[in-house]
């Protein structure tokens, strides 16, 4: 009997579930500020190394950036995502000369849009492998440019320098 009464208590014992130890708390971390990264400017640094980099491949000079067809090319980004529209023309009628005087630049060559890309590599890619974009990227008289990004539109304006 007896030792029917000690596997009982180990019997009873084996189905006590084991307790767990508690677990210390871990300090939780300040939230990492947030960036709406889809509405800052493209760094011109990284778009001036791309645009340069097949300049170079054929036969051209750099450009530079220029911070008044930077300015202008956000305002037309974002007017495309805040009307909902995709055009080289503004709803307002304006076009990239215009668009380049009121921001103070007179000699605009040329303006590139897109639609969609995340990164400025996809979008430099997009760009070089359509010919009208491509033929922009590549004036021979092109002696800066500006870029701008507004969520997912994209707007190179390119400049002869004057």
């Amino acid at each position: 009997m007896r030792n029917l009464l000690v596997l009982a208590v180990m019997a009873l014992a084996a189905c006590q579930p084991t307790p767990t130890p508690t677990p210390t708390p871990t300090p939780t971390p300040p939230p990492a500020p947030t960036v709406n990264l889809a509405q800052t400017a493209a760094p011109a640094s990284s778009m001036a190394a791309m645009i340069n980099q097949q300049r170079a491949a054929n036969g051209l000079g750099p450009i530079s950036e220029d911070p008044r067809l930077s300015q202008a090319s956000r305002g037309h980004a974002q007017d495309m995502v805040v009307n909902n529209y995709f055009s080289h023309q503004g709803l307002n009628g304006s076009d990239l000369s215009s668009r380049a005087r009121a921001a103070g630049y007179g000699c605009v060559a040329a303006e590139n849009i897109a639609w969609g890309q995340r990164t400025e590599a996809d979008v430099m890619t997009a760009w070089m492998n359509s010919p009208g974009h491509r033929r922009n990227i590549l004036l021979r008289d092109a002696k800066q440019f500006g870029i701008g990004r507004f969520e997912n539109h994209w707007v190179m304006m390119l400049g002869r320098g004057c």
